[in-house]
């Protein structure tokens, strides 16, 4: 008798939670489409897919199309500069940033040779910066890559200058160092190149 209760107690208890699950799913799918195969996530999932993969190709296309976009538009600075000061104007501008580029980093101190060549406010630069060495080392100038840049004046000529120099104590080579150097040069009205701004990038 008691094992008969038993099975009855637990056919009612199974029955109980079978029905208390089948309640739970009505309650939670109520309101979805009666033609629901159940698989919504799993079709979300592969519809999701395809679009994120599609997303990354669009992306990478752009990043394409703009590098493409740059390299259509970059700006030949030789030829502009060229065309505007004439040739000779401009291998005589590098030159001029050559000079002044050694000149700067191996701290010449002749006033003379920068009076000529700088308008009056880089002067005032020169005295403060040149005149005036931070230590007792000597730089010794190894190669100068000099390549033009846009200018901010209509009378101007900018380079950059990457400069390699020797540090040098008591004439003794301590270490090498290089570095990024900006120069302007503004053309006087008798047509001489003259150093406007010089600074370290």
């Amino acid at each position: 008798m008691e094992r008969s209760t038993m099975s009855k107690l637990i056919l009612v208890l199974f029955i109980g939670l079978v029905m208390l699950g089948f309640m739970i799913k009505m309650f939670f799918y109520d309101g979805k489409n009666k033609d629901d195969t159940g698989f919504e996530g799993e079709n979300e999932y592969s519809y999701t897919e395809p679009i994120e993969e599609e997303r990354t190709d669009s992306e990478t296309e752009t990043d394409k199309d703009q590098q493409v976009t740059v390299g259509n538009t970059e700006i030949d600075y030789d030829a502009e500069y060229g065309a505007k000061f004439g040739e000779d104007k401009v291998q005589a501008a590098e030159k001029l940033a050559e000079k002044v580029m050694q000149a700067w980093l191996e701290n010449n101190t002749d006033m003379e040779m920068w009076k000529e060549i700088s308008t009056a406010p880089f002067l005032i630069v020169v005295q403060n910066e040149v005149m005036a060495p931070k230590d007792q080392l000597t730089r010794k100038v190894q190669s100068l890559d000099v390549s033009p840049t846009k200018a901010s004046g209509d009378q101007d000529i900018q380079f950059m200058v990457y400069a390699t120099w020797d540090v040098l104590s008591a004439g003794k080579k301590v270490r090498e160092q290089s570095n990024m150097y900006k120069i302007s040069l503004t053309l006087s009205e008798s047509g001489e190149w003259f150093v406007k701004e010089l600074s370290r990038v």
